[in-house]
């Protein structure tokens, strides 16, 4: 897969779009949101916005930047705080009629974004634009649309809007590397895009290559395996975005280990060291990054013994190397540094209780944990995860037990957070239990009754017994099995081997040689997962995959697909809205300005 091709196409629409707004000898200022600042870097570069005529650029901030140019953009997310922000500031502009103000919002502009330019009465001299790039690659097996308000938009405003620009992703992902042949999707969201994209082949006709690169396209919604997402991730590239905020592929720290500018690049491509750690279990980085610079430290050294030719080709080939990855190394060393001072004296303690919560162990403990961290006034997020994860795995909580922790948090954390356990709520996260929950357990066994399943409507199973049927739980406790789990051998060491990602599971299934194993999954979710036509001739071929998560992925899940890719001996692409961690989604819904 040439992924320079997918940068190719973003940048070409973008760079149109600014020659259509101005022509290229026209001076533009350009005041850019900060969460788009980076995907912007990827995808076209400051040098190729100057040749189109920025010239000057800004971070998007309260008050209007110092213009220079009479053409004014901005750049911004779709997203309805933002939007008022910047109507705002044209509220209290110049109203010249030589100025012009253009409005690029991504991915497209809403209709909520376009009433609020309407109610400040500014839309008279602005101009509105939507543009959506394609997917960005973070990593060689990574690509993401950076949209991380999907998931809020999607999933807890039920707004479908934005799943318009996955799709005409997904269909320029097709243009380029041909259509794919079969297409498996679990979760409504998939299927909506999933329609969308098969309405636009039929009504537009693109052209595609008459080879396919990728003769599967398997979908998945958030919200299918919330588990993945409220456990700490244990892998390296998992750790770093659970506590440095992963961002468009990078973290930013300093040399001695202290947030600030400098940044980590988090791709394997360009950086050797970071491909051989980034899906290993944190508890053996930092042994192997201490051998690596024993290792670089000796390959540096030379001997009194070597000829002037021996150091002259050594100066000529291989000093440089050593050294960019000498500095990657001293990042990385701080970065490890940095986690291990934050999460000090609690990583242990909060795995210990995770694996309470999945084992179904000592919850009076867990429930005891939980009653002290929120009187302690432990990290809000942190006690906020464990008790999602609490419910999640229970179906609910006791309504005695929901009242008491639902009182706790808002004593505790404070009473704006009320809109925060709502919404938790509406998204199945923290809820209380419904005695009248209805289950498709008793389904028959067989495969071949999925059309009388997919006929039913979509009543949902506990989320344990979905564990319990699709093995995501560890059959025991034994230390080999631990041992293997954190080694690596299992796809359930991305969290300590105590879960294994359903995706993992359902990817597995999806591409067996004859035809897919997917009749656990059609027990569990119903008339929510739609099966490709099996008879295709390409459904066991062995070509790539792209798995494609709608509301984001974590980068433990991309860690298992990438151990899955090994055994199976076949490539794997994952794609996302974006990537997401807990962490991030509890900040995310306990925003105050949670509005798309």
């Amino acid at each position: 897969m040439d992924i320079e091709n997918l940068r190719q196409s973003s940048q070409f629409r973008l760079l149109s779009l600014l020659t259509k707004i101005a022509p290229n000898n026209v001076q533009k200022d350009l005041v850019i949101h900060e969460d788009l600042m980076k995907p912007i870097d990827l995808v076209s570069g400051a040098r190729l916005l100057r040749e189109r005529g920025v010239d000057k650029m800004y971070k998007l901030s309260s008050v209007s930047p110092p213009w220079k140019n009479l053409v004014r953009l901005y750049l911004i997310p779709s997203i309805y705080a933002v939007a008022e922000n910047v109507a705002w500031h044209l509220k209290k502009s110049e109203t010249d009629k030589k100025i012009a103000y253009h409005i690029i919002v991504v991915p497209k502009v809403l209709n909520v974004i376009h009433s609020v330019f309407e109610s400040l009465g500014v839309l008279d001299f602005v101009t509105l634009h939507s543009y959506s790039w394609d997917f960005i690659p973070l990593d060689s097996n990574l690509l993401s649309l950076e949209f991380p308000q999907l998931f809020n938009a999607s999933f807890l405003k039920e707004e479908n809007s934005l799943l318009t620009s996955v799709a005409k992703a997904l269909m320029s992902f097709e243009c380029l590397f041909g259509k794919f042949p079969c297409v498996t999707t679990l979760g409504e969201k998939s299927h909506r895009v999933h329609k969308l994209l098969g309405t636009w082949q039929s009504e537009i006709q693109p052209p595609f290559p008459e080879e396919s690169e990728f003769n599967h396209l398997i979908m998945l919604d958030r919200n299918i395996d919330f588990a993945s997402l409220l456990l700490t991730q244990l892998t390296y590239e998992g750790v770093l975005d659970e506590n440095l905020k992963l961002k468009s592929g990078f973290v930013y720290l300093d040399s001695d280990g202290t947030e600030g500018a400098q940044r980590l690049m988090l791709n394997s491509t360009s950086d050797e060291i970071y491909a051989e750690i980034k899906g290993k279990h944190i508890s053996v980085v930092f042994q192997h990054l201490s051998r690596k610079a024993k290792e670089l430290q000796q390959r540096r050294d030379i001997k009194n013994t070597d000829s002037i030719e021996e150091m002259k080709n050594f100066v000529s080939h291989d000093l440089k190397k050593i050294q960019s990855q000498q500095k990657s190394l001293a990042l990385h060393i701080s970065a490890c540094e940095m986690v291990m001072k934050r999460q000090a004296g609690i990583l242990e303690e909060l795995l210990g209780l995770q694996e309470d919560a999945m084992t179904e162990t000592k919850l009076k403990e867990y429930l005891v944990f939980l009653d002290d961290s929120t009187a302690r006034q432990f990290d809000f997020y942190a006690t906020l995860r464990l008790c999602c994860l609490y419910s999640v795995m229970e179906d609910g909580l006791p309504e005695k037990e929901y009242q008491f922790l639902h009182r706790q948090l808002l004593q505790a954390y404070g009473y704006r957070h009320l809109s925060t356990l709502h919404y938790l709520q509406r998204l199945g996260l923290f809820h209380q239990r419904d005695s009248k929950s209805i289950s498709l357990e008793l389904l028959p066994d067989r495969f071949a009754r999925v059309a009388q399943v997919t006929s039913l409507k979509s009543e949902r199973v506990p989320f344990r017994k979905i564990c319990q049927r699709l093995n995501l739980l560890p059959q025991s406790t034994s230390s080999d099995d631990n041992s293997s789990a954190k080694s690596g051998q299992h796809p359930s060491y991305v969290f300590g081997g105590i879960y294994t990602p359903l995706v993992y599971q359902f990817v597995e299934k999806c591409l067996k040689e004859k035809e897919p194993n997917l009749g656990d999954f059609a027990r569990c979710f119903g008339n929510n997962l739609r099966i490709g036509d099996c008879s295709h001739p390409q459904w066991g071929a062995r070509g790539k995959i792209l798995v494609c998560f709608i509301g984001g992925v974590t980068l433990a899940e991309v860690a298992s697909l990438d151990l899955l890719s090994r055994q199976l001996g076949r490539h794997i692409i994952v794609a996302a809205t974006s990537t997401i961690s807990g962490p991030a989604l509890m900040e995310s819904i306990a925003s105050q300005n949670i509005e798309t």
